[in-house]
């Protein structure tokens, strides 16, 4: 069974996206921040990870460049409520592999987690 890793700080969206998944056959972990995610990998790896980039404690974009430093290639999804090109590509410098801006069509996010797992 494919894992995914879910990490956003409102617990709702993380309800909305683990259900999506679920629905889809993957078995669904989950993270309120960049620190909670960091805890999850050291126990289990998923097959890819969905961020949110704006969160206390650690950011996704301090997640996912730590994550990138340890050697951890496996694709990330940024999730940001910012429509601003300049933190895009903040994100995808970081190391993400796909930005999108919330909200985003569930049917078109499990589209590109299908085209990023089968890369």
């Amino acid at each position: 069974m494919r894992k995914i890793l879910i990490i956003d700080d409102d617990m709702t969206a993380l309800d909305i996206v683990d259900f999506l998944f679920e629905d889809k056959g993957f078995s669904v972990l989950r993270g309120s921040d960049g620190i909670s995610a960091l805890e999850v990998i050291s126990k289990e790896m998923p097959d890819i990870i969905l961020i949110d980039l704006m969160m206390p404690r650690m950011s996704g974009q301090e997640c996912v460049k730590e994550l990138r430093s340890r050697g951890i290639t496996i694709p990330i999804i940024a999730f940001t409520a910012l429509d601003d090109p300049e933190v895009h590509q903040e994100a995808l410098d970081a190391g993400c592999n796909l930005v999108l801006t919330k909200p985003c069509k569930p049917a078109l996010l499990v589209q590109h987690v299908e085209e990023l797992l089968s890369q």
